[in-house]
């Protein structure tokens, strides 16, 4: 569970499905799912060095070999990553810059769907939840916009409410956009 700034070079060597969780925080959400998925390589990205280093540590806890937790600004995270290597990207309460001056920020932009897309094996699935209906629309409308990605009717998985936010938002009733989508195949 180390850094791994060649995530395409991992993901061969491995030949396993990857998915991957941009802004893991603290590891909650990745560490259920991943215990959950032993046959997956899970991949955690976050700018933060010490959610990344108490991630490790929940994987670590649990003895979870398919955990791989990266210390790294998420756009510069794609950039590196191999095309046609990720199953799946799981975005799940990004911070929402909710001040309109702020908004310029926010990680889901038509520029990072360009990579994630890139990335993503066709067919490949992305995840995305926020407690803020705004980034929701946002983010739905970049995907509709997208001429390489459908809306679908899956659900994110259930370890989404699991994450430090998914509780918090869940114990203060709050309600929770969720949406999925698919790459088109090629």
């Amino acid at each position: 569970m180390t850094d791994q700034p060649h995530l395409g070079l991992l993901v061969t060597a491995t030949r396993a499905a990857c998915e991957v969780e941009i802004g893991c925080g603290n590891g909650h959400f990745l560490v259920a799912y991943a215990a959950g998925k032993p046959e997956t390589h899970c991949i955690g990205v976050d700018i933060k060095e010490k959610r990344c280093l108490k991630a490790r540590e929940k994987a670590a806890k649990r003895g979870l070999t398919n955990v791989t937790i990266v210390h790294r600004d998420a756009g510069e995270f794609l950039l590196t990553v191999t095309p046609g290597s990720v199953d799946a990207f799981h975005i799940y309460f990004p911070d929402p810059w909710p001040k309109s001056r702020h908004r310029k920020r926010r990680f889901f932009t038509m520029e990072a769907l360009r990579l994630m897309h890139a990335a993503l094996r066709p067919g490949g699935r992305l995840y995305f939840g926020t407690d803020f209906f705004d980034y929701y629309l946002q983010a739905k409308v970049l995907v509709a916009l997208h001429e390489g990605f459908s809306l679908t009717d899956d659900s994110a998985p259930e370890p989404v409410l699991s994450s430090l936010y998914g509780q918090r938002f869940v114990d203060e009733k709050k309600t929770i956009h969720l949406f999925s989508a698919s790459r088109a195949a090629i």
